[in-house]
């Protein structure tokens, strides 16, 4: 993929994230074999166990207040995707977080995605 692309990629992936939908944005953009390591830093491997744990997360949310794409860079196959986040979640409390996610691509798909906060 041109960097190009990707950015075509990520500017369709935050529009279906900022219209309620993450789990679209995730079927359409991530990879079969997508390696997704959270902010507690533990690895996921695949899209079926990483789809079943968005949902998971995605059920628990009570209120969102904040969830926004404030910054990119993309550069080579590597994105850099900067989400504002501030929302309430039944088992872990309020979360208010600027976090990075460093993103991977391949075949047009996201390969390898990390987050730092």
């Amino acid at each position: 993929m041109t960097e190009q692309q990707i950015a075509q990629s990520l500017e369709e992936l935050i529009s279906l994230v900022s219209q309620g939908k993450p789990m679209e944005a995730f079927d359409k953009f991530y990879h079969d074999e997508i390696e997704k390591t959270d902010l507690d830093g533990v690895t996921h491997h695949g899209k079926i166990l990483n789809t079943k744990i968005g949902n998971e997360l995605l059920s628990n949310v009570k209120a969102i207040r904040d969830f926004t794409a404030v910054g990119k860079i993309i550069k080579g196959n590597r994105s850099f995707l900067v989400w504002s986040l501030d929302f309430d979640h039944a088992i872990n409390g309020s979360i208010k977080v600027v976090q990075v996610a460093i993103q991977d691509w391949k075949d047009g798909k996201i390969m390898r995605e990390r987050f730092i906060a």
